[in-house]
């Protein structure tokens, strides 16, 4: 299947209470891949994490002069950039996604690994500027929810491969952020079955089906600007694929295409179509999303 061309980052992120990992995962309006008409979705996450920075006494000269009333709490230049793929950090350090400004991912760079938790194992993320969790060098802590003050997630290994070449364990898929920074892998699940944790669904994100966070439960029929903003059982889908959406895109039902339209009836004037035009991921043949015939 094609990878889609994401607009997380032209999108606002949301203003939720978690440290990192997807407050909002960004619909594409417009995106094809290998699926039914408009209606696929490309997903990467993102969140924004506060980040501030603080005034402190200027520094002065041997002379008495002051030289500055303001002093930069990071000085980006100094960080070397860094390969996820090819984890090409020093021994003892890992490479992850981070924001230099708390305002999305948009950069790598390596951290020291502060623990052992293995990938699927509960995680602490220290949050999306800092970007060190307790995760072991394979691993980054994702999906991450602010749970009775601190921010828990879940250890998600780094994609191994290329980023035109994923590789993951069986039974997960690589997560790929069209610039490549965001690259996890995430098991895979059923839309039709919703066979997700609690407080989880089942969304489509680049090339599979993978449990996230919900965040709106918005129903059917109603706007969405982020895949996860639709309730379990929902995607959100190209206004271009509804008979009536008054936004870029609205959530809709996914459907299995052997139990007929009847299960489209929440959003009037759409069918049960198969979500894959060719090459459906092994097991999800049954899979279809209601849309405009």
């Amino acid at each position: 299947m094609t990878k889609l061309a994401p607009l997380w980052i032209l999108l606002p992120l949301l203003p939720t209470a978690i440290a990192c990992g997807p407050a909002g995962i960004a619909a594409d309006a417009g995106a094809d891949a290998g699926s039914t008409s408009d209606s696929t979705l490309e997903s990467s996450s993102t969140t924004a994490d506060a980040t501030s920075t603080s005034e402190t006494q200027a520094p002065s000269t041997e002379d008495g002069t002051e030289t500055s009333g303001f002093v930069p709490p990071n000085d980006d230049s100094m960080i070397e950039p860094c390969d996820t793929f090819a984890q090409d950090c020093p021994d003892g350090e890992k490479c992850v996604p981070y924001s230099p400004h708390g305002s999305g991912w948009d950069a790598h760079k390596c951290v020291p690994i502060m623990g052992d938790q293995a990938p699927g194992e509960p995680c602490i993320s220290h949050g999306i500027v800092e970007a060190t969790d307790d995760c072991d060098g394979t691993s980054f802590c994702w999906d991450v929810q602010d749970v009775d003050g601190q921010p828990v997630g879940t250890c998600a290994a780094f994609c191994t491969g290329s980023p035109d070449d994923p590789q993951c364990p069986p039974g997960s898929s690589c997560l790929i952020s069209g610039d490549s920074t965001i690259s996890l892998c995430i098991f895979g699940c059923d839309p039709t079955l919703q066979d997700c944790d609690v407080g989880q669904a089942c969304y489509w994100t680049n090339n599979g089906f993978n449990c996230m966070f919900t965040t709106d439960d918005a129903p059917a029929g109603q706007p969405c600007n982020f895949v996860n903003d639709c309730a379990a059982g929902l995607g959100c889908t190209s206004a271009d694929a509804l008979p009536a959406c008054e936004a870029g895109a609205c959530c809709t039902p996914f459907c299995d295409i052997d139990l007929g339209d009847a299960q489209c009836d929440a959003v009037p004037g759409t069918s049960c179509v198969p979500f894959f035009e060719a090459d459906p991921i092994p097991g999800l043949e049954h899979v279809g999303v209601c849309i405009s015939p």
